[in-house]
């Protein structure tokens, strides 16, 4: 089984044919590098068939793991890798991911059983290694405190030569390809390793992929990824939603958004509950031109991708390089989404409300004290085409209810709204944010942790958010910072200002 498209909207004829004429189709499939400006990690084109050995490795992995207990798997993981392996492996509960440095978030992962726990360790070239080095440390900690060795129940998941591979300390090393990073990297040992140990068949998956990328490198007007590259390119709001395969959206908002959003051009892709989300039930009302997009069945979808979560992926990486080369862009370069800005330090708030501390920018009116004020004034610095950018640098499974105010802020603001943990978005709405159009206004949630926790897991992810909010800053976007000294306190504080826009 496939990947199909259905679409309620035609693309542009005209582009289709040029695509066509310029054996666009084929020459991604030969890794063409002359299609963009530059194609700085190729490496996602032949993915399919070049991860074809991992499936024996991955099984025999499983297998010795299996009959030593370990079944619960914990994956570090950097730029995008988590959200591929969720997809993957379907939301299996085995597969814990840590994507952050939240302690909360952390100390919740090793609540578990230790015994039956592996812990994988997966960075794709290119990106910060910092923050999966240190969970690892501090769950390499948990593993002697409870009698284990650490090596036995670590999988390490890294390019040749990496600085993973050369820390490894004993542990089982699989190399994954060095010409791939992000959300590209999801048919590769970084996504494929922790899914296949986490019950997913990586056989399967690989084939389905495989069978995919076969009928979308031809030169034919009919190539879904031709249509739903055009339609890409031509969007500038993308509302994501999913039916079927969990985290599907939000792989795809990241892939579009770190391909796409550079060079100051790009769709902003936006994932949204359902059809009752603002972005799909009146799409033109939020920014005309915008494009429904469904992975799976999702009802009212202008375009919809069917068919197997591998096989989806793979359509959507060969739609985005077909938008990149409208565009001009280089997929699989991410220039800005790391970006960070000097003078970092913690500062000093503006204010506190409700137990919020505020942090703002010269944009915030003199006198303002509450957080709903803040907000009025961060939403009044929108210009013509801009949108609302929310990062929560907090835990996402017990502070979740933070992004249940995203449709609600769309709802009172007009503002196509983004909503993303962080750093676990930064692959695709920081890059855009930083690289793509000037158009965001950001407000950034933070928040501090219980005492007893790792300090500097939270030291960590508090430079994460000052850095990030400062690159923003320096590009001239309106960022406003709201730390939660109390997150139960801050997030109800929150929800009460946003239903006083």
């Amino acid at each position: 089984m496939t990947a199909r498209l259905q679409s309620s909207v035609p693309p542009p004829a005209e582009v289709v044919a040029r695509l066509v004429g310029d054996a666009v189709a084929s020459r991604i499939a030969e890794c063409d590098p002359t299609l963009w400006p530059g194609a700085a990690r190729p490496g996602w084109v032949t993915a399919p068939r070049a991860s074809r050995p991992l499936v024996g490795e991955i099984e025999g992995l499983r297998e010795r793991l299996r009959v030593a207990g370990q079944v619960r798997v914990v994956l570090a993981a950097t730029g995008g890798v988590g959200v591929a392996a969720e997809v993957l492996a379907d939301a299996d509960s085995r597969l814990i991911v840590l994507d952050t440095t939240d302690p909360a978030q952390v100390a919740d992962a090793l609540a578990g059983d230790l015994g039956a726990t592996v812990l994988v360790v997966s960075a794709p070239p290119g990106e910060d290694a910092r923050p999966v080095e240190l969970v690892r440390d501090i769950v390499h900690r948990a593993f002697r405190a409870d009698g284990l060795d650490p090596a036995a129940h670590t999988i390490v998941v890294t390019a040749p030569d990496g600085p993973l591979q050369e820390q490894a300390d004993g542990a089982t090393v699989v190399l994954g390809p060095g010409d791939v990073d992000g959300p590209w990297a999801g048919l590769t040992a970084f996504a494929l390793v922790p899914a296949g140990l986490a019950g997913a068949d990586v056989g399967a998956v690989l084939a389905d992929a495989a069978a995919a990328h076969a009928e979308l490198v031809t030169d034919d007007p009919a190539n879904p990824c031709l249509t739903l590259g055009a339609l890409l390119a031509d969007a500038p709001v993308v509302a994501l939603a999913e039916d079927g395969a969990p985290g599907l959206a939000e792989w795809a908002a990241q892939l579009v958004g770190g391909g796409l959003g550079k060079n100051g051009r790009g769709p902003l892709p936006v994932v949204v509950e359902g059809p009752d989300a603002p972005e799909w039930a009146e799409p033109d009302s939020v920014r005309p031109g915008s494009l429904t997009a469904g992975l799976g069945d999702v009802p009212g979808a202008a375009v919809a991708t069917l068919g197997p979560p591998a096989a989806q992926l793979v359509l959507w990486q060969h739609a985005t390089a077909v938008a990149a080369h409208l565009l001009g862009v280089d997929p699989t370069d991410r220039p800005d989404a790391a970006r960070a800005a000097a003078g970092t330090d913690a500062g000093t708030a503006d204010f506190t409300d409700g137990g919020v501390d505020v942090h703002a920018g010269p944009w915030m009116p003199a006198g303002t004290s509450t957080v709903a004020g803040a907000l009025r004034a961060l939403v009044g610095t929108a210009g013509e085409g801009s949108h609302l950018t929310v990062h929560a640098y907090l835990d996402r499974l017990d502070d979740a209810s933070a992004a249940v105010l995203r449709p609600e802020l769309t709802r009172r603001t007009g503002l196509p709204t983004t909503f993303g943990w962080a750093p676990r978005c930064l692959p695709g709405g920081g890059q855009r944010d930083k690289g793509g159009p000037a158009d965001a206004v950001v407000c950034q949630l933070t928040g501090e942790s219980p005492p007893d926790l790792p300090e500097a897991l939270a030291e960590l992810q508090q430079a994460q958010a000052r850095a990030d909010a400062a690159a923003l800053a320096h590009r001239g976007l309106p960022v406003l910072r709201l730390h939660f000294s109390d997150r139960v306190a801050g997030l109800v504080t929150l929800a009460r200002a946003v239903q006083q826009l």
